[in-house]
């Protein structure tokens, strides 16, 4: 189906461009139903942090290196650093002692930065663990038995197996106790165990195959000696690695290649369970090879997966990501690999995600990446993460791009309600990272609702000029902002010379992806046979580009306006609580807030909820319904208290202990700390043990609360956001008016006089508002229509007139009147050029002026 929009004001022609590829799904048909979409982007790797972490929220932490092992530079030269050692060698006694407290620093460093530690990685031993071996020196031709003495300390640290592999064995079991001991059992098996960092990395590990089956068999049988249940895997280099294609080799001569098939050969023969693997893939955008993501999977996985022996219900990850410009910079920094910062990176995490969920029937299930930190953008991840929970649908692409090497494809998903769908299509290119013409794409799908279904829907567009870098290169003025040998597609804090960066620090980005407004579209007859109808719209992309369409039926668009209720009591509404001190695990599981309290050093764990914006004038009562398996029966709770401070005047709830759900209702208006605008409310107790389980919270208003009444109502063809209805005084409220097509919105009257859409207000008073949409008129309508009723429009003299005699009122596009008469001519003369508003009684029309 074709789309025909005609402009009336400054374009009196259209363009049909004819789409040349076709992409849809059919929401109807249950063999297209895949996956419900999950949040594959939610880890973050950091090494043995000392100061806690900061990451953006929802995000979790990777952490490497926790058993010692590493290095320091002292006077230029490596050595080893034992200060994070829970294992040393004590020679005069010959035994191994254990200090585990930089190991559970370091763990409550993460936890008390509210922060879920989701693995801790088990890679560079102890140094504890090179007692025992003979170095010869570097000179020397191996012998088959010794390491060299270059060998004993790598970049990385200790990368040689464990000497004494009894020892290891019992120092790992010690370890595990020590954690179940700290944290608790529930909290360690919520962690995974991973062996190994690219383990045939000869800088992460210089022992051979056999001896690094032979580590992962005494850390997978020690761990689960103590924990039968906990989740423990590894992490290699893609299955068809050969390092240096075989011109280095390890102490008995072998080259350092893949280990996966003697792994999973000997796991499989040998009663060892990985839960997860992993490995390695940074994208590097100036290599055409590495751009090639439709084959990742079967060149990263797919080897795994075929083998016959292999763990079919093993999780697979991707444990480090990054779309790149190089490994190393051009010229040393203090960084690492240079970062991609222009739209090829956002297509490529966008193209790489897709793959992940076209795989993940396969197991496919975690991407980590470093970095993501708080303050940085997460661009097209954060798009794809808006569409977790909805069922992905397989999606048909058809025709023939423009250009042939454009890989146009979508992302379609539906909500389990059938009443909100998702399309995210994309533009990439695998074969030249040069930006060509837009692509014209036509996307369609068929819903389960009856022909005539008025759907909702608005769009938005990432592109060259929605790239903040790229829109800033474009002023770039002739002298040049990017550093010699730089490559300007990396990321700007390291790319950019000093005026650059001073440019960059003062630029203010006027194209940001945005959503447009809200417009509607009708439902149409299938070109398939089956039940319900389809949607057509016709697009462009850009290349190297994205549009995500939300739509949404019209029942599920529009909001109740009530009194406002607070009340939390499903998984959604309990999953923005977030601890708020050390000592504090949330889980928001089965429609109920289950606080854990575990051991930490901090007496009082805390959960929080911010960004509340509750108007205490209008609550009196908590209503909280819950149950107490917590050593104490006293739980706390307070307002308006930041972080983990306390203040007197909390309220304490005494619910009694281990007994089922009691409902508990605690007068609030005479608490001290219920002033003003509550934006924070904070559960705590001490104790670190047990859980308190909530079913509901509900903040009840008060019988003698002001309400008003704010009545809505509309001419012309068009939707509002919301229904007329009650409010209490106080209560901000952004009113949306969405034409019909063929519709535009012609401005608010009545208690609000305004041509802002949408408009922001404050219900102070009883409100009656009226919103107005307007008839589009094309030329044709003007002129040939005998129903027309305003001619000329547009107009050059500024004289227009109706068809009959009208009481009228023009207003200026601000919303301010600015005339009024009755009879069929309007003068517009003494007025400049532009746009004006005309109501008669029956009807508005806007008035173009040239």
């Amino acid at each position: 189906m074709k789309k025909t929009f005609t402009f009336i004001f400054s374009v009196f022609a259209f363009l049909i461009v004819q789409a040349q590829v076709s992409i849809s799904t059919d929401f109807t048909d249950q063999t297209k139903e895949k996956e419900e979409l999950h949040n594959i982007w939610r880890v973050a790797n950091r090494i043995s942090p000392e100061n806690g972490v900061v990451v953006r929220n929802g995000v979790d932490v990777n952490t490497v290196r926790m058993i010692g092992g590493i290095n320091k530079t002292v006077n230029g030269k490596r050595v080893p650093d034992y200060d994070y050692d829970p294992v040393r060698y004590d020679s005069v006694n010959n035994k191994y002692v254990y200090n585990f407290t930089a190991l559970l620093s370091r763990i409550n460093t993460i936890r008390n930065s509210n922060t879920k530690l989701f693995q801790i990685v088990l890679d560079q031993p102890s140094w504890a663990f090179q007692h025992g071996y003979t170095f010869i020196p570097n000179g020397q031709s191996y012998n088959g038995t010794d390491f060299k003495e270059s060998e004993r300390i790598t970049i990385y640290g200790n990368s040689l197996p464990p000497k004494d592999r009894v020892a290891f064995r019992d120092f790992v079991k010690a370890m595990v106790q020590e954690l179940i001991d700290t944290y608790g059992e529930t909290e360690v098996l919520s962690w995974r165990f991973r062996v190994g960092s690219e383990i045939e990395t000869p800088d992460h590990w210089r022992g051979t195959k056999q001896d690094f089956i032979a580590h992962f068999q005494d850390i997978e049988q020690s761990v689960r000696a103590i924990l039968p249940e906990a989740k423990i895997g590894l992490h290699t280099r893609e299955p068809n690695f050969f390092y240096k294609n075989g011109s280095e080799t390890n102490y008995k001569g072998e080259p350092f290649a893949s280990f996966a098939d003697g792994l999973i050969e000997y796991c499989f023969n040998n009663n060892l369970r990985y839960d997860f693997w992993g490995i390695s893939d940074y994208i590097i955008v100036n290599n055409s090879r590495s751009l090639k993501l439709s084959e990742k999977f079967d060149q990263l996985f797919a080897p795994l997966t075929n083998h016959s022996k292999w763990n079919a219900n093993a999780k697979l990850d991707v444990m480090e990501y990054a779309p790149i410009i190089s490994i190393a910079p051009p010229e040393e920094d203090g960084g690492s690999f240079l970062r991609a910062a222009t739209t090829h990176a956002e297509l490529v995490d966008l193209t790489f995600s897709h793959m992940f969920y076209k795989n993940q029937n396969k197991g496919l299930d975690q991407i980590y990446r470093w970095g993501i930190r708080t303050g940085r953008n997460d661009g097209v991840i954060a798009v794809v993460n808006n569409m977790v929970g909805k069922k992905r649908y397989e999606t048909t692409v058809s025709g023939t791009p423009k250009v042939s090497s454009n890989k146009l494809d979508a992302i379609f998903a539906k909500g389990d309600a059938n009443n909100k769908f998702d399309v995210l299509v994309y533009n990439y290119n695998d074969s030249s990272l040069n930006y060509r013409d837009s692509e014209a794409v036509e996307v369609s799908f068929n819903l389960e609702v009856p022909v005539g279904t008025k759907i909702y829907y608005r769009n938005a567009l990432y592109g060259k000029e929605q790239n903040k870098f790229q829109a800033f290169l474009e002023n770039e003025p002739a002298s040049g902002w990017i550093k010699n040998r730089w490559d300007r597609k990396g990321t700007p804090e390291r790319v950019l010379n000093a005026a650059g960066l001073a440019a960059w620090a003062v630029y203010d980005h006027k194209t940001p992806y945005t959503f447009s407004k809200w417009i509607n579209i009708i439902t149409e007859a299938r070109v398939t046979s089956g039940s319900g109808s389809m949607i057509t719209l016709s697009t462009e992309i850009p290349s190297f580009g994205y549009r995500k369409f939300e739509f949404q039926i019209e029942p599920d668009f529009v909001q109740e306006l009530s009194p406002a209720k607070v009340i939390w009591t499903t998984t959604e509404d309990f999953q923005p609580f977030k601890p708020a001190s050390a000592g504090m695990v949330i889980d928001t599981e089965n429609d109920l807030l289950t606080l854990n309290f575990v051991e930490s050093g901090w007496g009082f764990p805390m959960a929080e909820i911010t960004n509340l914006k509750i108007n205490s004038d209008n609550y009196d009562t908590l209503r909280l319904r819950a149950r107490n398996t917590t050593d104490n029966v006293g739980i706390q709770m307070v307002a308006n208290v930041p972080g983990q401070d306390f203040s007197s005047g909390r309220k304490v709830v005494n619910i009694p202990l281990n007994q089922g759900f009691e409902n508990f209702e605690i007068d609030i208006s005479d608490w001290s700390l219920w002033q003003g605008i509550i934006n924070q409310f904070k559960i705590y107790s001490r104790t670190k043990t047990g859980s308190l389980i909530i079913d509901s919270i509900e903040f009840v208003p008060r019988t003698d609360a002001t309400v008003l009444n704010v009545t809505l109502t509309q001419e012309g063809e068009g939707l509002l956001n919301y229904k007329s209805g009650t409010c209490f005084a106080g209560r901000e409220l952004k009113l949306l008016a969405i034409p019909d097509e063929g519709w535009e919105f012609a401005g608010w009257t009545g208690a609000i006089v305004s041509m802002d859409n949408p408009i922001d207000i404050t219900v102070e008073t009883d409100l009656n508002i009226k919103a107005t949409f307007s008839k589009v008129l094309s030329i044709n309508d003007v002129i040939f229509n005998k129903k027309t009723t305003v001619f000329p429009n547009p107009s050059e003299t500024g004289i227009f007139r109706l068809s009959s005699e009208e009481i009228w009122e023009v207003y200026a596009i601000s919303g301010v009147k600015i005339l009024s008469g009755k009879g069929n001519q309007i003068d517009l003369s003494n007025f400049k050029q532009g746009i004006y508003l005309l109501k008669t009684e029956n009807k508005s029309f806007k008035l173009l002026k040239l």
